[in-house]
């Protein structure tokens, strides 16, 4: 019986599944934006979500893993980027590279470190207690993980720096028209790998989310997909931030239902049937989107300094 409880669970849950995606694609979205395709997502959040767990587990205290989950998640971007906008290499093919190079690289580090498939638990940030005192609304804020309301906050925080910023500026502007930007005296490689850079971080920070907000540990493949849905839903979500937060909250909508449903006893359906609907969910919203030419003019073209001077 789907009653009062059952809905208020799928709306945490919801929440709470959104919350990694939402933060992946805002990432995603400071490097496309730029012009530089990230389809290494998942390779970031996998590491992001690794090095969470074990800065937490040498320190004791969950935000320093936060902080190194974001600095893995930079440096393997900073590395998809140089091989992007230094080398010139192919932005597909490195992306799927790195997530291959990051998912190999973490399954061995566990076992060489924790000498399992799994981590020990660590200290979490499961929760928010001290917002149960709300009225009314506490029980279900207090539920929800800090950095729930931090990816919230990013949102604001990107799609100000994306139209109110002259750094924004230069960000549409080096996946828009990179020569123009180059003729003003702006360094293109220099805003596409800041761009490169935040998005790792943030992406990583999505992957920290995954190990110490919905869990305490690491998992060997934890990730199963997330990063390639906040890929997906920076296309969906056309680069506007607000657009790819309810993008992210269908994906997160559709995951939710059916761990709801698997828990709901009243519901007899089968277990097989029940998990393919995130999968049927998204290819039905990716189906029924327009095709458009939403990406920047510039995109994932590798940009040649001083290639217009003559």
């Amino acid at each position: 019986m789907l009653d009062s409880s059952f809905i208020m669970a799928l709306v945490v849950s919801t929440i709470r599944m959104a919350t990694p995606i939402t933060i992946g694609a805002l990432g995603t979205l400071f490097a496309e934006q730029s012009g530089t395709m990230n389809l290494g997502a998942e390779g970031m959040m996998t590491m992001g979500a690794f090095f969470a767990v074990l800065g937490t587990y040498l320190t004791g205290n969950a935000w320093i893993g936060v902080l190194c989950g974001m600095i893995a998640g930079g440096l393997i971007a900073l590395l998809h980027g140089f091989i992007c906008i230094e080398i010139g290499g192919m932005q597909n093919l490195s992306g799927l590279g790195l997530n291959m190079f990051c998912l190999g690289l973490t399954a061995f580090l566990l076992r060489v470190i924790f000498n399992t498939g799994i981590s020990p638990s660590v200290e979490s940030l499961w929760s928010t207690p001290f917002l149960e005192k709300i009225p009314f609304i506490g029980k279900f804020m207090a539920a929800m993980s800090p950095l729930v309301y931090i990816s919230f906050l990013l949102i604001a925080i990107v799609w100000f720096i994306l139209n109110k910023t002259p750094f924004g500026l230069r960000i549409w502007a080096a996946g828009d028209d990179p020569k123009t930007l180059e003729t003003a005296g702006i360094n293109v490689w220099k805003i596409r790998y800041l761009c490169i850079v935040l998005c790792g971080a943030l992406v990583g920070l999505g992957g920290a989310y995954l190990s110490l907000g919905q869990m305490d540990k690491y998992v060997d493949g934890m990730i199963v997909g997330k990063g390639m849905l906040a890929f997906v839903a920076v296309k969906m979500g056309k680069y506007k931030p607000w657009s790819i937060l309810l993008m992210s909250l269908i994906f997160g909508f559709f995951d939710a239902l059916q761990m709801q449903l698997q828990l709901n006893p009243a519901i007899t359906m089968a277990p097989e049937l029940i998990q393919m609907i995130p999968y049927v969910g998204a290819i039905t919203i990716m189906a029924l989107q327009k095709n458009e030419n939403i990406f920047p003019r510039a995109f994932g073209e590798p940009y040649v300094k001083n290639k217009y001077k003559f």
